[in-house]
């Protein structure tokens, strides 16, 4: 049965390169609530195996540092991705006796193993690929948020915010300016860490070249990378209508252009938009977010939210 005292943690992040193995793909190995003799058994063809079938392969302690984590049968414990789960099944059980996914018959065989070990290391680089999109997505959600809040908060303070590597974002809440160590392209292109926002000292001074910025030219750009990476925007209810034009970045996706011609004329919903400017809710949903964290829309007074259109 599984150890309950293991805590398997966040996902690991991947094969040591400190170690001279031979080339091709890593896998980091380890093993949860087996037997002894099973686990000295993985132990020895983990270091058998390595080097072979172009895999380099090193056993490792900790679970949580693993790529590849075998498991007894019956293992019901959830493993964060992009570790892939390796269940050892009884030779000669059925389908329908152990859960579905990646297993190997135990006692172990070397050619069945390796075979495994070949669709683990295919599988943890699918996995490794779809979490660190996941976590790209979810840094600029939380870089927007960031400056959204700080907006809709009324901030006036310059704010220092960390972006990852040493890079960085002075905003000027002020005034809309930003001071940047990464152009606009690349704080949307490349993976951020975001940090906790600080009170931007006097001066700040980045490696490299120094980039200036439009907050409100930034925030259409990324909510415009959050709907092409199908984001879920926030639910707004009610009724709102544009105050004026916003900036030329922020008609960008076709219709935009139509849609800001009918809501600067009249209060809609998130449904008489999308039908005004035939675009999705998903995508009014979030330029209304922006615009509104822009002071660009306004909810409508009482005698409009009462008007149904025809």
């Amino acid at each position: 049965m599984p150890e309950p005292s293991e805590h398997l943690g966040p996902p690991a992040a991947g094969p040591s390169s400190a170690s001279a193995s031979p080339p091709g793909r890593a896998l980091d190995i380890a093993a949860l609530g087996l037997d002894a003799r099973d686990r000295a058994v993985l132990v020895s063809m983990t270091r058998v195996l390595d080097g072979q079938a172009g895999l380099r392969l090193r056993w490792v302690e900790d679970a949580t540092a693993c790529t590849t984590l075998f498991v007894p049968h019956d293992w019901s414990q959830y493993v964060s991705p992009p570790r892939v789960l390796v269940r050892l099944t009884p030779r000669g059980a059925t389908p329908a006796d152990s859960p579905r996914g990646l297993s190997v018959a135990s006692p172990l065989r070397v050619s069945e193993m390796t075979d495994v070990l070949e669709a683990a290391a295919a599988l943890y680089e699918l996995a490794r690929g779809a979490v660190q999109r996941e976590h790209a997505r979810m840094a600029l959600h939380a870089l927007r948020d960031l400056l959204v809040g700080a907006l809709l908060a009324g901030e006036r303070r310059r704010t220092l915010v960390g972006v990852g590597d040493g890079h960085g974002l002075v905003v000027d809440f002020r005034t809309g300016d930003i001071t940047s160590s990464l152009s606009q392209a690349e704080l949307l292109a490349r993976p951020l860490n975001v940090a906790d926002p600080q009170r931007a000292p006097d001066a700040v001074s980045w490696p490299g070249a120094t980039h200036t910025l439009r907050l409100s030219t930034l925030l259409w750009g990324l909510t415009h990378v959050l709907i092409d990476q199908g984001v879920s925007p926030r639910t707004i209810n009610g009724r709102y209508q544009l105050t004026r034009a916003p900036e030329p970045a922020a008609l960008a996706r076709p219709s935009t252009p139509r849609l800001v011609t009918a809501w600067t004329q009249r209060a809609m919903g998130v449904g008489e938009a999308a039908a005004a400017g035939r675009l999705s809710a998903f995508e009014i949903l979030w330029f209304l977010s922006t615009a509104l964290a822009l002071g660009i829309a306004v909810p409508a007074t009482e005698s409009q939210a009462g008007t149904t259109q025809a």
